[in-house]
Formats: C-alpha cells, structure tokens, sequence
C-alpha cells in the first residue's frame, strides 16, 4: 500500500504539456492508484476472454487490431514506469519520445497469443503500481525533461490511467469490445 494520499497528489497544469490534459482529464477520480488497480483488473479480464478471431480484429484497413491495442497500453506501461523511474531518481538527460506507431508496426503482436499478451499486460501493470506506491512526496514532484517537454512523476501516474481509459474508450466505440 502506498505510504502516500493519492487523494491530495493531483498534477497541476505547470506538471505536464497542454496536449496531455486529455489523459488528466480522464482519471474519474483523485486516487489514481485504487484506479490503476480496478482498470488493471477489469483490462486483465477483458482481454483473458476474447478468443483470437476478435483479438485479430481490425475496424478499417490501415488501424490497429485489438492486439495491437492491448500490445500499445503494454508499452505505454513500460515507457511511463521507464520514465517515473527516471524522473524519480532525477534524471538530467532529456527523456525521447516514443513513436507508437514505429512500435507497434515493428511488435509483431499479431504472431502472438492473446492469452499470453493478457498475462503479460497483467504483470506489468501490476509491477507499475507497486513502482509508483514506492514514491515519497518528494519524488511524485520531481520532474524533467520528455519529448522536450516538462513533465513530473505524477503527472505520468495520472497518464497511465487516462491513456488507459482512452483506448478503451476507443476498442469500445470502435471494435465493440468493452468492460
């Protein structure tokens, strides 16, 4: 459990760039851990019942399949806790940006099991939320560098919730596939 109250560490606009108040905007509430954790759940089961045929799926030539998706919140977990981690520790080097699509074309997730990627996203999001429940008050507020960008620590928790809660508003309105 986090020695911390979530409730009261809400980012300020100074903590992250304009474009990323869209994924501030979609945590539902101030306790971004409790959130991370039921997201965590309700995404583990969500993707642990889909068989292959609609994890193959693809709305329109040229998008994501549903595989795809879950293999970008997977990276996007790795690179926001690769960048916690380092901001947290106060990183002086600037932090790159990450070009999803460069990722994902070169993921190769389709050749992959649903199950495992299931699995996979599990443990990451898991190991992530024991990584930010290890933050004091003095590492949420450190910040640095990202994309050229000022961001601090927890800004990026609360990015990892309302990125989260965007794609899945984006499988739902698009794939068909929801909570």
């Amino acid at each position: 459990m986090s020695h911390l109250d979530w409730d009261e560490n809400i980012p300020k606009p100074d903590e992250y760039a304009d474009y990323h108040q869209k994924y501030i905007d979609l945590v539902t509430g101030p306790n971004v851990i409790q959130q991370l954790i039921k997201q965590g759940q309700q995404v583990y089961t969500l993707f642990k019942q889909l068989d292959e045929e609609k994890a193959n799926y693809k709305y329109a030539k040229g998008k994501w399949s549903v595989k795809e998706v879950l293999g970008h919140l997977i990276d996007t977990e790795r690179i926001m806790a690769y960048r916690a981690l380092c901001l947290s520790r106060r990183e002086q080097q600037s932090l790159p940006n990450f070009n999803q699509e460069n990722y994902v074309r070169n993921s190769y997730f389709s050749e992959r099991n649903i199950q495992s990627m299931a699995s996979e996203y599990d443990a990451q999001r898991n190991a992530n939320i024991s990584l930010f429940n290890s933050f004091n008050n003095r590492q949420i507020t450190c910040g640095g560098t990202i994309s050229g960008d000022h961001m601090t620590v927890r800004a990026l928790v609360f990015m990892t919730a309302g990125h989260e809660r965007h794609h899945l508003g984006t499988l739902e309105k698009r794939y068909g596939v929801s909570l």
